[in-house]
């Protein structure tokens, strides 16, 4: 198969590309990047349209713009990734100088032997450089955020990338080495090779996105099923889920777990007094009371209603009980001001713990229900532990 004929079916590949692309950035309306990204797919597949017409359009058309089309797509694949990923403005801004500066490289480079001293072996070495080192430092960026829900989907990119610019870097010694045809068009199986394999290897980069911007979708999707719309606290079966993995992770460890079951006394009054909308108000105030208070580490839900839990990895149940009392404190000292109204908070707190138990989650979670109920029991506004006389009553 010649040159030619490579550059042909490139073109045609890089036309399906960006189809794909500017479809997904469709059904992905919203998310970081994929604006760009269609661009990038845009700017190669006209650049590989120009090259493929050689020898039909005047050749500084296609030497000089259709070679500066790739690195310009480059600097487009950087913005969108660096986007994408949620680069710091500082240094996306820096990144994006360097890109920028590296396409002025390439055009300077492919006029003055493109068309002012034309030069094929010159011009394919800057060229190569350019490009090789652009896609070095792509490579090396997603590389570096590449984790968590994208590890396996953005560490393809950042591979397939990386292969990319190891084929123009292969390019550049082979020229370096051994020159370069003063016909491109009839060169032999080495560049016909590079073209071939770059155009499988951009293919690679559009899969890689789309799968991408499927993983992000898909842990958007889980975070709010796992997250309280009202509170933006988790929910009851977000809390499940790392509440089970945090008491396997104890049990490994042979250490504490306690948890703090918390509900706000007489809720009806104020939803009946004030409306409900004074209620939405009470607990959002709530929710942002209990966060400021929490420690770090600590996994703070609201599980429906006017309750909320509290669970704490590591810790005994006296440690517990401390951190009970000053959420208690906190809670008891807030004034919510809704339109006209002045509503007092205050709440009762369950504890139990787990400890060389066999308790899961769900029976950790009764435990705390009835320290909860004998809290209310004693009047609210206090705390009490589910399995002995240790209880801290306000």
């Amino acid at each position: 198969m010649d040159l030619h004929t490579l550059h042909i079916e490139h073109t045609v590949a890089l036309g399906l590309y960006t189809v794909l692309t500017f479809v997904n950035s469709w059904l992905h309306r919203g998310t970081r990047g994929v604006y760009r990204f269609p661009i990038y797919n845009l700017c190669a597949f006209t650049g590989a349209l120009l090259i493929a017409l050689r020898g039909q359009i005047p050749d500084p058309v296609s030497i000089v713009l259709g070679d500066l089309f790739f690195p310009v797509a480059y600097l487009f694949l950087n913005l969108s990734l660096t986007e994408f990923f949620g680069e710091e403005r500082g240094r996306g801004l820096a990144s994006w100088q360097l890109q920028a500066a590296l396409v002025g490289v390439a055009s300077i480079g492919l006029v003055k032997f493109g068309i002012s001293h034309p030069d094929t072996k010159n011009r394919l070495i800057v060229y190569s450089l350019v490009l090789s080192m652009q896609l070095a430092l792509i490579a090396y960026f997603v590389f570096r955020h590449a984790s968590g829900a994208l590890r396996v989907s953005g560490g393809l990119m950042g591979v397939v990338i990386a292969l990319i610019s190891l084929s123009h870097a292969v390019r550049l010694v082979g020229v370096i080495l051994h020159g370069a045809p003063a016909d491109y068009l009839r060169s032999g199986p080495f560049l016909a090779w590079t073209v071939l394999n770059n155009s499988v290897l951009q293919g690679g980069v559009t899969v890689a996105f789309v799968w991408m911007t499927a993983a992000v979708l898909r842990q958007d999707l889980q975070l709010q099923a796992s997250t309280d719309s009202l509170t933006g606290l988790m929910n009851r079966r977000g809390v499940q889920i790392a509440a089970e993995q945090q008491i396997a992770m104890c049990r490994r460890r042979d250490r504490p777990l306690c948890a703090i079951l918390i509900d706000l006394d007489e809720f009806k009054q104020i939803n009946d007094s004030f409306g409900h909308h004074s209620g939405d108000a009470t607990l959002i105030a709530v929710s942002r009371c209990l966060q400021r208070h929490v420690r770090g580490h600590d996994l703070l839900a609201r599980l429906g209603g006017d309750e909320f839990v509290v669970l704490l990895p590591e810790t005994n149940i006296e440690s517990a009980a401390e951190i009970a009392e000053r959420l208690r404190a906190a809670v008891a000292e807030l004034r919510v001001v809704y339109e006209d109204a002045q509503i007092d908070v205050r709440a009762s707190f369950g504890i139990a713990h787990l400890y060389h138990s066999p308790f899961n989650w769900e029976q950790l979670l009764r435990h705390c229900d009835k320290a909860l109920y004998a809290a209310k029991d004693k009047g609210g506004n206090g705390i009490w532990h589910a399995s002995d006389d240790l209880a801290v009553v306000q």
